[in-house]
Protein backbone atom coordinates (compact mmCIF):
# COMPACT_ATOMS: atom_id res chain seq x y z
CA UNK A 1 0.00 0.00 0.00
CA UNK A 2 2.73 2.68 1.04
CA UNK A 3 5.15 1.41 -1.64
CA UNK A 4 4.63 4.53 -3.81
CA UNK A 5 4.28 6.93 -1.14
CA UNK A 6 7.06 9.19 0.71
CA UNK A 7 7.57 9.75 4.20
CA UNK A 8 7.05 13.40 3.58
CA UNK A 9 3.87 12.82 1.30
CA UNK A 10 2.80 10.64 4.19
CA UNK A 11 3.81 13.53 6.82
CA UNK A 12 1.84 15.81 4.34
CA UNK A 13 -1.39 13.89 4.11
CA UNK A 14 -4.83 15.97 5.01
CA UNK A 15 -5.62 15.53 9.01
CA UNK A 16 -9.06 14.47 9.78
CA UNK A 17 -11.06 16.61 11.97
CA UNK A 18 -10.46 17.62 15.49
CA UNK A 19 -13.21 15.85 16.84
CA UNK A 20 -12.08 12.74 15.50
CA UNK A 21 -8.39 13.50 16.37
CA UNK A 22 -9.11 13.86 19.96
CA UNK A 23 -11.31 10.48 19.96
CA UNK A 24 -8.06 8.85 18.70
CA UNK A 25 -9.69 7.34 15.96
CA UNK A 26 -6.48 6.48 13.60
CA UNK A 27 -5.92 2.78 14.88
CA UNK A 28 -3.37 1.02 12.54
CA UNK A 29 -2.59 -2.99 12.41
CA UNK A 30 0.39 -4.21 12.84
CA UNK A 31 0.59 -4.37 8.93
CA UNK A 32 0.79 -0.81 8.45
CA UNK A 33 3.43 -0.24 11.50
CA UNK A 34 5.64 -2.47 9.24
CA UNK A 35 5.11 -0.44 6.23
CA UNK A 36 5.84 2.57 8.03
CA UNK A 37 8.74 1.21 9.79
CA UNK A 38 10.30 -0.53 5.96
CA UNK A 39 9.51 2.98 4.80
CA UNK A 40 11.51 5.11 7.36
CA UNK A 41 14.12 2.53 7.62
CA UNK A 42 15.28 2.71 3.93
CA UNK A 43 14.81 6.69 3.75
CA UNK A 44 16.35 7.97 6.85
CA UNK A 45 18.58 4.75 8.34
CA UNK A 46 19.66 3.08 5.20
CA UNK A 47 18.33 -0.34 5.72
CA UNK A 48 20.95 -0.13 8.49
CA UNK A 49 18.19 -1.71 11.16
CA UNK A 50 16.36 -4.91 11.58
CA UNK A 51 12.39 -4.52 11.97
CA UNK A 52 12.34 -5.82 15.74
CA UNK A 53 9.43 -7.41 17.77
CA UNK A 54 6.83 -4.37 17.45
CA UNK A 55 3.98 -4.85 19.96
CA UNK A 56 0.93 -2.64 19.77
CA UNK A 57 -1.45 -2.21 23.37
CA UNK A 58 -2.55 0.47 25.65
CA UNK A 59 0.16 2.30 27.31
CA UNK A 60 0.01 4.58 29.98
CA UNK A 61 1.97 7.89 29.77
CA UNK A 62 3.47 7.63 26.75
CA UNK A 63 2.89 6.92 23.11
CA UNK A 64 5.93 4.09 22.51
CA UNK A 65 8.76 3.01 24.09
CA UNK A 66 12.18 0.92 22.82
CA UNK A 67 13.64 -1.31 25.52
CA UNK A 68 16.97 -2.76 24.53
CA UNK A 69 17.84 -6.23 25.60
CA UNK A 70 21.57 -7.83 25.99
CA UNK A 71 20.82 -10.57 24.00
CA UNK A 72 19.74 -10.71 20.20
CA UNK A 73 16.15 -11.94 19.53
CA UNK A 74 13.89 -14.11 17.10
CA UNK A 75 14.09 -11.41 14.57
CA UNK A 76 18.15 -10.25 14.74
CA UNK A 77 17.50 -7.00 16.97
CA UNK A 78 18.27 -6.54 20.67
CA UNK A 79 15.51 -4.32 21.23
CA UNK A 80 11.15 -4.34 21.05
CA UNK A 81 9.39 -1.25 20.12
CA UNK A 82 6.21 -1.18 21.74
CA UNK A 83 3.49 1.29 20.56
CA UNK A 84 0.18 2.61 21.48
CA UNK A 85 -2.25 1.42 19.60
CA UNK A 86 -4.33 4.40 19.43
CA UNK A 87 -3.58 7.60 17.63
CA UNK A 88 -4.78 11.51 16.45
CA UNK A 89 -3.58 10.79 13.18
CA UNK A 90 -1.05 8.82 10.78
CA UNK A 91 1.40 11.61 11.44
CA UNK A 92 1.84 11.14 14.81
CA UNK A 93 2.63 7.35 14.84
CA UNK A 94 5.66 8.25 11.79
CA UNK A 95 6.87 11.05 14.68
CA UNK A 96 7.09 8.34 17.42
CA UNK A 97 7.95 5.01 15.41
CA UNK A 98 10.54 7.53 14.11
CA UNK A 99 12.19 8.57 17.54
CA UNK A 100 11.71 4.89 18.94
CA UNK A 101 13.81 3.61 15.57
CA UNK A 102 16.65 6.42 16.65
CA UNK A 103 16.72 4.85 20.08
CA UNK A 104 16.85 1.48 18.05
CA UNK A 105 20.14 2.77 16.04
CA UNK A 106 21.66 3.87 19.03
CA UNK A 107 21.16 0.05 20.60
CA UNK A 108 21.50 -2.09 17.48
CA UNK A 109 24.37 -0.46 16.00
CA UNK A 110 26.38 2.22 18.15
CA UNK A 111 26.02 0.37 20.88
CA UNK A 112 28.01 -2.90 19.45
CA UNK A 113 30.65 -0.06 18.61
CA UNK A 114 30.74 1.16 21.88
CA UNK A 115 31.05 -2.42 24.10
CA UNK A 116 34.28 -3.28 21.56
CA UNK A 117 35.74 0.08 22.73
CA UNK A 118 35.28 -0.70 26.11
CA UNK A 119 32.25 1.92 26.83
CA UNK A 120 28.63 1.11 28.07
CA UNK A 121 25.52 0.37 25.87
CA UNK A 122 23.47 3.28 25.53
CA UNK A 123 19.36 3.95 25.16
CA UNK A 124 19.15 7.94 25.53
CA UNK A 125 18.69 11.43 24.16
CA UNK A 126 21.95 12.52 23.64
CA UNK A 127 24.45 13.39 20.64
CA UNK A 128 23.82 9.51 19.12
CA UNK A 129 20.22 10.20 19.24
CA UNK A 130 19.93 13.31 17.33
CA UNK A 131 22.53 12.58 14.79
CA UNK A 132 19.69 11.85 12.47
CA UNK A 133 17.84 14.98 12.78
CA UNK A 134 18.52 16.61 9.64
CA UNK A 135 17.24 13.38 7.32
CA UNK A 136 14.32 13.27 9.67
CA UNK A 137 13.68 17.14 8.98
CA UNK A 138 13.66 16.71 5.33
CA UNK A 139 10.81 14.68 5.14
CA UNK A 140 9.07 16.62 7.81
CA UNK A 141 9.85 14.61 11.07
CA UNK A 142 10.40 16.64 14.14
CA UNK A 143 12.74 14.73 16.15
CA UNK A 144 12.46 15.94 20.08
CA UNK A 145 12.24 14.33 23.37
CA UNK A 146 9.07 14.87 24.00
CA UNK A 147 5.75 16.07 21.90
CA UNK A 148 2.95 18.48 23.91
CA UNK A 149 -0.78 17.37 23.04
CA UNK A 150 -2.07 20.50 24.42
CA UNK A 151 0.20 21.94 21.65
CA UNK A 152 -0.91 20.62 18.95
CA UNK A 153 -4.58 20.74 18.85
CA UNK A 154 -3.71 24.23 19.50
CA UNK A 155 -2.25 24.78 16.50
CA UNK A 156 -1.81 21.14 14.25
CA UNK A 157 1.02 21.57 13.54
CA UNK A 158 4.16 18.74 14.46
CA UNK A 159 7.11 21.31 14.52
CA UNK A 160 5.44 23.55 17.00
CA UNK A 161 4.40 21.25 19.42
Amino acid sequence: MLNSITIRNLMETPLPPLYQQKRCTFRPDLSKVYEIYDLLNKSIYKNKLVRPEIQLGQRRKCWGMCIGYARYRDTNSRCVIKLTDKWYCVQWLVIVLAHEMAHQYQWDVISPKRVKQGKTELISHGPTFFQHRAKLQKSGIPLKTAHRTRIWFAHQDVHRC
